[in-house]
């Protein structure tokens, strides 16, 4: 016979941060709560619908080893999840559960989390996963709350639709105009729309960096503005993303580009200096590319 239950948890932060606290919990969870998460890695896919994953769990969580899910659901519109365990949890024949963050004003949400369950023998209810659910919710609100921002605006001496027509170009440009620091970029899923999948290959002006995969969060034509969140590759951070955006700059045929940084620190690590320092260098790199055509 299938059972649920659901759980619902005040938190003292915005449903939107949250819910981007969510689409980096595969890193978060592991750094912030390593007795229970050890580690989470992707067979297929990254996050997406379909997805499928393998979460090894921690000390915490006597005898689970590991549990293999599959994504069901992660809809931006209502902040909804949902996955389903595959494998690697033999109290129940069946469980799947969703996680739902709903605004009760701008600083403050409900996390909902309800799940759907098939017992074997006279296991109970899954209490004990309701009581991990609370502190990743608690655990996600933690990391809102020590989020970041850093900004920076750059004039450039080139419009607006060039500098914009050069960022559709980037991945190929930035090797090119920037190889010390851009050594390829290549793209695992998509081809640079929302939810493409990319590995950027850093140069030896990037010491220890390697290669960085980010996810591109939006290409905004109308605004021209992107967005892309960094999925893998920086230690220093929890997380991070980062958008950049094109408006008309103050003297004709110029642009006010604006780099705006969102992140976790690790530990005492101060902000991403370094990395506006390469947003900088990119800004300058794509509008000498527009000079010289």
């Amino acid at each position: 016979m299938v059972h649920t239950l659901s759980h619902t948890e005040s938190l003292q932060c915005s449903s939107d941060g949250i819910w981007e606290a969510c689409k980096h919990a595969d890193e978060i969870l592991p750094a912030l709560m390593p007795d229970y998460f050890a580690k989470s890695v992707f067979l297929q896919g990254h996050g997406e619908p379909g997805s499928i994953r393998i979460v090894k769990m921690g000390p915490a969580i006597a005898h689970a080893g590991e549990v293999k899910e599959r994504m069901d659901k992660f809809d931006e519109a209502t902040k909804t999840l949902g996955y389903t365990v595959l494998e690697g949890d033999p109290r129940y024949s069946s469980f799947s559960a969703e996680m739902k963050f709903v605004a009760v004003g701008e600083t403050s949400c409900e996390g909902i989390w309800t799940a759907t369950y098939e017992p074997v023998g006279d296991m109970g209810p899954p209490e004990h996963i309701q009581q991990i659910v609370v502190l990743v919710f608690k655990t996600l609100e933690r990391a809102v709350l020590a989020r970041k921002t850093l900004s920076h605006t750059e004039v450039l001496n080139a419009s607006p639709d060039a500098i914009w027509e050069a960022c559709k170009h980037a991945d190929e440009l930035l090797p090119k105009a920037m190889p010390e620091f851009f050594a390829s970029s290549t793209f695992l899923q998509g081809h640079g729309e929302p939810g493409s999948i990319r590995v950027v290959k850093m140069g030896p002006a990037v010491p220890h960096a390697g290669e960085v995969k980010e996810r591109m969060d939006f290409f905004d034509d109308a605004n021209k503005a992107l967005g892309y969140t960094v999925l893998e590759g920086d230690p220093r951070y929890h997380y991070f993303s980062a958008v950049m955006k094109f408006v008309p700059g103050a003297a004709a045929g110029t642009t006010d580009a604006i780099w705006t940084a969102t992140y976790v620190p690790v530990g005492d690590m101060g902000p991403p200096e370094h990395i506006k320092g390469i947003a900088i260098l990119v800004f300058k790199a794509l509008a000498g590319t527009v000079k010289a055509d």
